[in-house]
């Protein structure tokens, strides 16, 4: 009697244990899957790169990844970005489009690894560009600088396809810059300081929007462009009192600014990047701000459906997920 007692206990213990591992495995699924978002209307956003032009092996440079429809559009290239995109298991060659903020280096260093490198890794068509005035210029001349490159490839034995190393690049100017399979991209002008023009950019698609400030100042023309997004992803260099440069020199937004921007747009999800420093950015966005909020890491992925949902690798290899 007591055997099988202790038999009947036995199996009970493991079924459940199994029950709870398979519940755990089939919501991990869903929150990591790489590639498309949740359901066929939402839209998912990796941030790749959340850091500064200071080189950091935790934070890589400006770069965003926003899928939908089938789509990969990828916002800003900076330093790392190839390498975040292998992390996030997308390959160079499945990137449809690039659109650049600005041209400063730490938003376009990156460029020419992806542009070559998903040549290499197969992209059979011309890479999409799409940028302020100069963007097609850069492109030109990238593909000048690296002509001996593309010359040895295009011959055996590589033998790489010559349309696939071509960029098709665009100056563009504010109002829509891409509309594909109900994907909207639509450009608007940002205060960069000196750096003329410099744009911030809000993709739509499935009744969802995102919005990405790129480098700016508190800006009353991105709140015009934010209105109704789910998500709202803002730069804020440092908290407000400990950045040493005066106010009216300043090129990007404190930490408050950004906060008033997320107060007055109201978003399901507001989140900083491009931030020198984590030290007091939550509170001083706090400040302004009372409503959902991330300071971003590398690797972040945001889930934009009926519910905005995120998640972040964790330092034993998992992630953390939390909802809105």
């Amino acid at each position: 009697m007591t055997m099988r007692f202790g038999e009947i206990i036995f199996r009970r213990t493991v079924f459940v244990t199994l029950a709870s591992l398979m519940t755990v495995a089939c919501a991990a699924t869903t929150v990591n899957a790489a590639g498309a978002a949740k359901s066929a209307d939402a839209i998912r956003v990796t941030m790749l790169g959340t850091g500064t032009p200071y080189p950091s092996a935790e934070r890589f440079e400006a770069a965003i990844l926003v899928e939908a429809g089938g789509k990969r559009l990828l916002f800003d290239c900076g330093r790392g970005a190839v390498i975040r995109l292998s992390q996030a298991g997308v390959k160079a060659s499945e990137i449809d489009a690039v659109f650049l903020t600005h041209l400063h280096s730490d938003h376009v260093v990156g460029l020419p690894d992806l542009w070559l490198t998903g040549w290499f890794l197969g992209r059979p068509d011309a890479l999409e560009l799409f940028g302020p005035s100069g963007t097609k210029s850069m492109a030109t001349h990238l593909a000048e600088a690296f002509a001996g490159d593309i010359a040895a490839r295009e011959a055996a034995p590589e033998n790489l396809p010559s349309a696939g190393v071509e960029i098709t690049a665009k100056d563009i100017e504010e109002g829509i810059a891409y509309d594909e399979g109900g994907v909207r991209v639509t450009a608007f002008l940002v205060d960069h300081g000196n750096v003329k023009p410099a744009f911030g950019y809000r993709v739509d698609y499935g009744g969802h929007a995102v919005v990405i400030s790129g480098d700016t100042n508190f800006s009353e023309n991105l709140i015009h462009f934010a209105r109704g997004a789910d998500c709202v992803m803002h730069a804020a260099w440092s908290v407000g009192a400990t950045n040493p440069t005066p106010p009216a020199q300043r090129t990007i937004a404190s930490a408050e600014d950004a906060g008033r921007v997320f107060a007055a747009v109201r978003p399901k999800l507001a989140v900083v990047y491009h931030y020198e420093d984590a030290a007091g950015i939550e509170r001083a966005v706090r400040t302004e701000y009372a409503g959902p909020l991330v300071v971003a890491k590398d690797l972040l992925v945001i889930d934009v459906g009926k519910e905005v949902t995120w998640h972040a690798r964790t330092e034993s290899g998992g992630s953390a997920t939390h909802a809105k």
